[in-house]
């Protein structure tokens, strides 16, 4: 399964560059931390996933398992809570029908950069893609703030502790899973993406 490393940077209309040139200036209060291998500060816990059963998590992410994931994998079992919410998202919920899922924080400016990209292709595809943003090892009202400046709604959950990220192998932030109907992860994406290239991706790999 491969691994794509950080596309260069393509030609973007006006209105989106002024776009990401304003969520950049709001950001930078965000951003001390800016390099973006590593969590930002303290997680905020909050109560949200008790109700999900053996993966019901309290104040934390509870990830099952933990093993080695190959090419092919199934998404692993994880109970994540939902960002702005008391609900809590399971990925078996995922099942059923194609998703991308993909692992921002307000630490990592990259990750906002493509954040109304991601918005952009969601309001095309989202009948038939459910998309997922999975905030990690962040500040929750940091994160609320900036989902919020950044006008994307599509689903937001926390991997509080990162073992979520560490579970499906995240290597870089951001970094995009695709994963197909029967709850399969069929690529990952290292890097931000731009709305036409994660066309191009949803279309190779998830036929949509």
């Amino acid at each position: 399964m491969a691994v794509v490393d950080r596309p260069e940077t393509k030609t973007e209309s006006s209105g989106v560059m002024v776009r990401r040139s304003a969520l950049a200036v709001a950001a930078v209060g965000m951003l001390a931390l800016a390099a973006c291998g590593g969590g930002g500060g303290e997680p905020t816990a909050s109560e949200g996933c008790d109700g999900a059963g053996e993966l019901g998590a309290g104040d934390r992410t509870t990830v099952q398992p933990l093993a080695p994931l190959t090419g092919g994998d199934p998404l692993p079992q994880a109970a994540l809570p939902e960002l702005d919410g008391d609900g809590c998202l399971t990925t078996d919920d995922l099942r059923g029908q194609p998703a991308i899922i993909n692992f921002w924080a307000t630490w990592c400016p990259f990750c906002v950069e493509e954040m109304p990209d991601l918005e952009q292709v969601h309001q095309e595809v989202g009948s038939q893609v459910r998309f997922v943003g999975v905030d990690r090892e962040d500040a929750a009202d940091k994160a609320r703030d900036l989902a919020a400046a950044t006008g994307v709604t599509y689903e937001l959950v926390e991997d509080r502790d990162g073992s979520f990220f560490r579970a499906v192998q995240g290597r870089g932030m951001p970094t995009t899973l695709f994963v197909d109907a029967e709850g399969t992860i069929v690529h990952r994406h290292a890097g931000p993406v731009t709305a036409e290239e994660l066309r191009a991706l949803i279309q190779e790999h998830l036929d949509v």
